[in-house]
């Protein structure tokens, strides 16, 4: 079952098995590349087991508590560093207090993404269990600590619960669960928790994906912080004015815009256009100056130097929280209070909603995406094809009709005032059309 999960982390809970438990670990795994620590188990407590892929990961050892354990996983073609804890809470209120402290204190010794895992016995509200009523003191009390942590409890795909008891599943609850720092939700636009398929166990196994799946090709978007960038109107205008197109406004307008599309399309690709380039090139200059500094005193003109990367990096930062500002399309925070991680966390939220990953069409699921774009389109093709050639007929002689006053104030041609004072009107950050252009541009 681990090599058809294809995961190359994984926590086991209540294994069950003591002693030395290295080449079980290596056959249960299916290969001599595996790595583990263990928390073992004692009394009414299960043993908890983290494995990992040593081709891929480097682990160590971060912490071992009462009810968790702790390592630090670190990619080897990567520049990525986490830490994984597995969590087995006890089934006593009062005990499962002393883990929200535990946990606490563990995550006090290292910083970064984390992500915790297992088994808290407890839910935090009484839809996650069957025939749950009311919200009681352990439901709080998680909730308080997942709260206090600052963790994002993730929602839950494949099923509504991971517990089930007896053949006929009377008492079932969600008593497992992911729990995820805001670090890690910054580092993956696709975050899925969904719950697999059980064999022996009453727990169901949960699965976390991560990364980026199906991948489509990005739109054109105009970045509203360009406007910010010294030079960049009059580039503008000096594309604008060396197009040449003949016929109606409407049309002109139109193959401008287009023209103008592709020469901003390459310019983003130039160091003024691109914020990661941006602030690779000042964080490399600043490297740079310190390693100089390490030798020797800084001359005058190094030191102010470095006074200006430094406020040019303040000016990139104001740019990124404009841009993710404008992904998250969280107009009601006002920008410019340093809220450029809740704007990342909120322009991920809304990529992994909007994603497709698996479609049922006709009792059948679908899973490539090429299929289920094909099924989509001819989906929404059936939809707005007209198959009716006949036509309701209307006799109007008999309705109420607009007097001929109302009919010209209706019928009159927009002024330009009213046209433009509607443009001021709308939103800075929306891009109405398919053109990808701001309302502010």
């Amino acid at each position: 079952m681990l090599l058809n999960w294809k995961a190359d982390v994984v926590c086991l809970q209540e294994t069950k098995i003591e002693g030395n438990i290295s080449n079980i670990v290596k056959e249960v795994w299916g290969s001599r590349w595996a790595d583990f620590v263990q928390l073992e188990a004692s009394g009414t407590r299960g043993e908890v087991v983290i494995i990992w892929e040593k081709r891929f990961w480097e682990g160590e050892l971060s912490s071992v508590g009462e009810y968790s354990v702790s390592c630090s996983l670190s990619r080897k073609d990567q520049d990525f560093k986490w830490h994984l804890t597995g969590v087995y809470a006890p089934n006593d209120r009062v005990e499962r207090e002393e883990t929200w402290w535990e946990l606490g204190a563990a995550r006090g010794l290292f910083s970064g993404p984390w992500v915790l895992c297992g088994e808290f016995n407890t839910v935090r509200y009484p839809t996650e269990k069957r025939d749950g009523i009311r919200i009681n003191r352990s439901m709080t009390e998680f909730s308080d600590f997942i709260e206090d942590m600052e963790l994002i409890d993730i929602d839950l795909y494949g099923g509504k619960y991971t517990w089930k008891k007896g053949d006929r599943h009377t008492t079932a609850a969600r008593l497992d669960r992911f729990l995820l720092s805001e670090e890690w939700d910054t580092n993956f636009s696709c975050i899925k928790q969904s719950v697999l398929s059980r064999v022996v166990s009453d727990h169901s196994p949960l699965l976390l994906q991560c990364g980026e799946w199906g991948q489509s090709n990005s739109y054109f978007k105009f970045e509203n912080w360009w406007l910010h960038t010294e030079g960049f109107n009059a580039k503008v205008r000096d594309w604008w004015e060396s197009f040449n197109y003949t016929g109606r406004p409407d049309y002109v307008l139109m193959a401008k815009l287009k023209a103008l599309k592709g020469k901003l399309k390459e310019w983003r690709k130039t160091i003024q256009g691109n914020l990661k380039m941006q602030k690779a090139n000042v964080l490399k200059q600043l490297a740079d100056l310190e390693e100089i500094q390490e030798h020797r005193a800084l001359e005058e003109r190094e030191i102010a130097s470095r006074l200006a990367l430094t406020m040019e990096f303040e000016d990139i930062a104001k740019h990124e929280e404009i841009a993710w500002r404008q992904r998250s399309r969280a107009l009601w925070l006002k920008q410019g209070d340093r809220n450029t991680s809740f704007f990342h966390r909120t322009a991920n939220q809304h990529r992994r909603i909007n994603s497709i990953d698996k479609l049922k069409v006709n009792g059948v699921e679908i899973a490539e995406p090429e299929e289920i774009k094909k099924e989509i389109v001819e989906y929404y093709e059936r939809l707005y094809t007209e198959s009716e050639e006949w036509r309701p007929q209307l006799d109007m002689r008999n309705y109420p009709r607009v007097d001929e006053i109302d009919g010209n104030f209706l019928e009159a041609p927009f002024e330009a005032e009213e046209i433009l004072e509607s443009i001021k009107a709308c939103a800075g950050d929306k891009a109405p059309g398919p053109d990808g252009y701001t309302m502010v541009f």
